[in-house]
């Protein structure tokens, strides 16, 4: 150290200000792929004035919503124009990976490389309805499924029913489809006896599904779970009485789901539950940059404002995710091998003749 200067020395040590992250006087653009008012928007706006008050400088946060594409249009808009300067962030969802992981032409965006800050996860649950001859015995109820034809509808086997879809087929159930529809319309077709089997987001549990259920109406099968802290997919906390797919795969099937299948499923479990709701900074930004946000992330998750019910609504019972714990869920979700991808896109032209 002989020979520098006070300022470079103080530098070195990892004390000097030059390289300290400041907003003050910018501001910083959050882009929305998805339409105003869902349930998207309701995560933003709980967590943008939180945000600004712990990052460094306070930057009011912007807004912008760009829709189209499952979420490709907006991301692809982000990819383009953020710059590694902290200036803009991108809030990515189930869309954003399934489109990228299944190829869609339309994807401009390197997904891989995101800096991701905070993953917001939320659970997925598939129930049935009682009168087809389920008893609440979830193994016993999906080897009753596999001896029928169960009428399932929802948005599509590209979209966030594909995780679902393939569980359900990996159970040997073999179910008539029909698709095109949002959630609220699938489940008022359901309620009316249209359809037989479906599935939500646990952010329904609470309000919709558990009192068809204490009404003798409806049965859980399985949520997806969730992968606590040691990386072991363990019960919904949401739910904790319903077990995971892959507990009733293992007492269907009487094994554990292994191999190429289980990988599959993996990532798409990754992508439905753990990596529900992201927010990232593009390719390129700096490390101290990403740790600004992801520090500031950590603060904004310790705030009273988010303790209460109505947060909790939006964001659930579960535990989030920063820093290096956001960026593996991030891999997780948007790494597939060429096998992989090959399996699954055979998978998809075989039972939904997606081409």
């Amino acid at each position: 150290m002989k020979g520098l200067s006070l300022a470079a020395m103080l530098l070195a040590a990892g004390g000097g200000q030059a390289g300290a992250v400041d907003f003050s006087g910018k501001h910083v653009d959050v882009i929305i792929p998805y339409t105003e008012g869902g349930g998207s928007t309701f995560y933003i706006r709980l967590l943008a004035p939180l945000l600004q008050k712990e990052l460094p400088g306070n930057p009011p946060i912007i807004i912008r919503h760009i829709p189209g594409g499952g979420s490709v249009k907006g991301i692809n808009q982000f990819q383009q124009d953020a710059k590694p300067d902290g200036q803009m962030v991108g809030q990515i969802g189930v869309g954003t990976f399934l489109n990228y992981i299944l190829q869609d032409p339309a994807v401009a965006y390197d997904l891989p490389k995101f800096q991701a800050f905070l993953t917001s996860p939320f659970g997925a649950v598939v129930y049935g309805r009682k009168d087809i001859g389920l008893t609440g015995d979830a193994a016993a109820d999906v080897k009753h499924l596999t001896t029928m034809t169960p009428i399932y509808g929802g948005d599509g086997p590209t979209a966030s029913d594909l995780p679902i879809l393939l569980s359900l087929d990996l159970l040997g159930v073999k179910m008539k489809t029909i698709f095109g529809m949002g959630n609220s319309e699938s489940r008022g077709a359901f309620e009316r006896g249209e359809f037989n089997i479906k599935f939500d987001n646990m952010a329904s549990w609470s309000n919709a599904i558990v009192p068809m259920i204490k009404e003798g109406t409806v049965v859980p099968l399985f949520t997806l779970g969730f992968q606590d802290a040691s990386g072991k997919i363990v019960r919904d906390p949401l739910a904790p009485e319903v077990p995971t797919f892959l507990e009733v795969y293992e007492k269907v099937k009487g094994k554990k789901l292994e191999g190429l299948e289980y990988d599959i499923w993996k990532t798409l479990f990754n992508i439905r539950v753990m990596g529900s709701k992201m927010l990232v900074l593009p390719a390129g930004t700096s490390p101290e940059i990403v740790k600004a946000f992801a520090d500031a992330t950590a603060r904004v998750m310790k705030a009273p404002e988010l303790q209460t019910p109505e947060a909790k609504g939006v964001l659930g019972d579960y535990p989030q995710s920063t820093g290096d714990a956001a960026a593996a869920v991030l891999k997780g979700a948007s790494v597939m091998t060429d096998d992989e991808r090959k399996w699954l896109k055979s998978w998809l032209s075989e039972k939904y003749g997606v081409k």
